[in-house]
C-alpha cells in the first residue's frame, strides 16, 4: 500500500485539536484525518457512519491512531517555554503559576498579562510541528512542510523543526 504525503502542520493542527474522549486517526492512503469519539464516551453516541467507519479503521491497516491528549504532554510544552524564556522575571512567574492551583488556566492568564502569549502560541505550534514530524518518522509516513511560511510566521530556522 502506498502512502500519501502529509503536511507537518496537518498533523501538527490535529494535535491541537486533541480532546479527551475521541480520537484521531491518519488515513495513510488518502491523508485524511478522521475523529471519531471513545466507544465508551458516555457523552456523545456515535451514530451509524460513525460505528462504520470504527470498524473500517479497527479492520485496516492503512489507519493509524494520532497521538492523544496523554501522549502530548502539553504541561511539558509550558514547562519548556516557562524555562526558554530569557526574561527572568517572567520565566519565575510562569514555573510559579504552573506549581500551583489550576495551572493551564493561570498559565494562560499569566502569558496574557506578561504580553508574551502571541511567543507562547508560536513556541506551542512549532512545538506541535516537532511531535509531529517525529510521530510521522516513527510511523513511517511519508511528509513535507510549508516551512516558508512557519520561518515567516515565526522566525524559525529549518533546523528547529
Amino acid at each position: 500500500m502506498s502512502k500519501k504525503t502529509v503536511l507537518i502542520e496537518d498533523i501538527a493542527d490535529a494535535l491541537e485539536a486533541v480532546m479527551d474522549g475521541w480520537n484521531q486517526f491518519l488515513n495513510s492512503a488518502t491523508g485524511e484525518i478522521v475523529s471519531l469519539p471513545d466507544a465508551d464516551n458516555c457523552w456523545i453516541d456515535r451514530d451509524d457512519e460513525d460505528e462504520e467507519r470504527a470498524e473500517e479503521i479497527e479492520y485496516s491497516d492503512k489507519y493509524v491512531r494520532l497521538p492523544n491528549q496523554y501522549d502530548i504532554h502539553e504541561y511539558h510544552i509550558m514547562e519548556d517555554f516557562a524555562y526558554a524564556t530569557p526574561n527572568q522575571k517572567h520565566q519565575e512567574k510562569l514555573l510559579r503559576v504552573l506549581r500551583g492551583k489550576k495551572p493551564y488556566r493561570n498559565f494562560k492568564d499569566e502569558i496574557n498579562y506578561l504580553g508574551i502569549a502571541d511567543t507562547y502560541y508560536g513556541y506551542r505550534l512549532l512545538s506541535f510541528c516537532r511531535m509531529a514530524k517525529e510521530w510521522c518518522e516513527e510511523n513511517e509516513i511519508p511528509f513535507d512542510t510549508k516551512i516558508e511560511d512557519l520561518k515567516r510566521l515565526f522566525g524559525a530556522d529549518s533546523n528547529e523543526i
